[in-house]
């Protein structure tokens, strides 16, 4: 029996799609324990009813034609799949207990339980019907929608354009880490499939949810097939909505109520008529919004950016740049031909000259006060050439990082610049500080250049890199509070020199 019951219930979990953690969840069983049973390493539990809520749960999955069929030639061949989900509850019932009698009583208690809705776990794994409506409840329910949508249109192979808007918050994607993985991965699939989002981003949240979206959506910027927007007038967020659209294909629509309110009803729909209404209720929407940023990947930077340093440059406030290193800006001219020299990176001295005179110099003198905020990493780090060269991946080089003596001979520099010129200084990350891109745990990722009337840069320093530059108010103004504050609760310029000088110190002792 233990193996009989193995192979069946293999069997129709890979025609439905059903993967371990998705049946532990409709019948409340350990994931682990499912697992062993379709290893044959264990049989049914002795303690617990299996046949009936999981034969319950099969008959809600066989949704397709091809299914059907599958299954019947399987469980009994010559006869047509039942067209009742209570005929079908029954055959697969008496199949997976081989026969044993069946609890009837039991069987109608589970098909009126579950009668009104269809399980989230598998409402990712079906076709959504051409015309039909389906309805998932709660943060859980619109993570199995969202799958669902998403996952049928990578099942068409086609390209899709798609509309995207959401004031809700977003904990609904992030407190699943699996399910945050498995958005971005069907994204990515949809924009290889020559895909195109155009996003209209809600910036009136708080800076954690700000920082955690740009870190969640920067790598699908980096494809340059998503255009994103936002709406600049104020709202009131009372009512917070979603819209996910999928041209001429389906649509996903959902409110949250209330702040912070609870998302309670999340709608996927394929009927083409109410799609076609949603679509022109997002382009009425879209024209009322602006661009939200501009981004640049290594194959358009050098050309595209000068108008953007330009304007840093003409800014008459203070430019902060956070990084693991001091700015461009301080870099000497032994440590950039030392780079120059490197297989691949013969133009990149010339490049990084370029970029000091457009972003930080008018004339011979800086054009505004310059701060670099330094999380200084760890000395075993900077042994092990772990410390990132800015700008090399924006360049279209390939990603470098320093040796030892090239990144003490930056620091050399930049300590110089700070006890030469008022203009200049450097402020140095206390322990626990969070990175302003991710709003977690520092790290070398990414890197930031605001300026309160420029705008922010913010570029990732691993390939394929990208740069997203925005002037929109509110973003700028967030990263602007967060870095400001890290400034103002500085240590003294001495008391910097004097860590700085000591970090030297045992970095060159550390090499010897």
């Amino acid at each position: 029996m233990k193996h009989i019951i193995a192979d069946k219930l293999d069997f129709l979990m890979k025609v439905t799609k059903t993967k371990n953690n998705m049946l532990s969840r409709a019948l409340a069983f350990d994931a682990s324990h499912i697992s062993r049973i379709r290893t044959r390493q264990r049989g049914l539990p002795s303690s617990r009813e299996f046949i009936l809520p999981a034969a319950s749960y099969f008959a809600r999955a066989v949704q397709t034609a091809s299914q059907k069929r599958i299954i019947a030639r399987h469980i009994c061949p010559g006869s047509a799949y039942p067209d009742t989900l209570e005929g079908a509850t029954l055959l697969l019932a008496n199949w997976l207990g081989e026969g044993e009698p069946i609890d009837y009583a039991a069987l109608n208690q589970y098909l009126e339980e579950t009668a009104l809705t269809a399980s989230p776990d598998f409402a990712a794994t079906g076709t959504l019907q051409n015309g039909s409506t389906m309805y998932f409840m709660g943060n859980e329910g619109k993570r199995q929608c969202v799958l669902r949508f998403l996952t049928d249109l990578a099942g068409q192979n086609e390209p899709v354009t798609l509309l995207l808007h959401s004031e809700e918050n977003m904990q609904w994607i992030y407190e699943k880490p699996e399910f945050a993985r498995q958005w971005g991965q069907l994204l990515v699939t949809l924009l290889k499939r020559g895909g195109k989002i155009i996003i209209v981003h809600s910036v009136n949240r708080s800076f954690e949810e700000m920082v955690e979206a740009v870190a969640k959506w920067s790598p699908l910027y980096a494809s340059g097939t998503i255009i994103p927007y936002y709406y600049p007038r104020l709202r009131d967020n009372v009512f917070r909505r979603t819209l996910f659209i999928a041209r001429g294909k389906a649509a996903i629509l959902a409110h949250t109520t209330g702040n912070p309110g609870v998302n309670r009803l999340n709608i996927l729909t394929s009927n083409v008529p109410a799609v076609k209404a949603l679509e022109q209720e997002f382009d009425d929407f879209l024209s009322m919004c602006r661009p939200l940023m501009q981004t640049f990947t290594g194959a358009n930077f050098r050309t595209k950016i000068i108008p953007v340093l330009g304007a840093f440059r003409k800014a008459k406030s203070e430019l902060v740049h956070f990084h693991t290193t001091p700015s461009v800006l301080t870099m000497p001219e032994p440590v950039m031909e030392s780079l120059s020299r490197r297989p691949g990176c013969a133009r990149y001295g010339d490049y990084l000259m370029n970029h000091n005179r457009l972003l930080f110099m008018r004339g011979t003198a800086l054009a505004n006060d310059v701060t670099d905020i330094l999380y200084l990493p760890e000395i075993s780090a900077v042994l092990e050439g772990k410390a990132p060269v800015p700008l090399a991946a924006m360049f279209g080089l390939p990603p470098q990082h320093y040796t030892a003596e090239e990144y003490l001979l930056h620091l050399c520099s930049a300590l110089q610049w700070m006890q030469t010129s008022k203009a200049y200084r450097i402020v140095l990350l206390m322990p626990g500080s969070k990175h302003p891109a991710t709003g977690g745990a520092l790290s070398a990722a990414y890197s930031l250049v605001s300026s309160l009337q420029a705008g922010v840069m913010l570029y990732s320093t691993q390939s394929p890199s990208t740069l997203f530059y925005t002037r929109e108010q509110a973003m700028t103004s967030s990263f602007w509070e967060y870095l400001d504050g890290i400034i103002k609760n500085a240590a003294p310029r001495e008391e910097t020199l004097a860590k700085l000088q000591q970090y030297i110190d045992m970095l060159k002792k550390a090499m010897e």
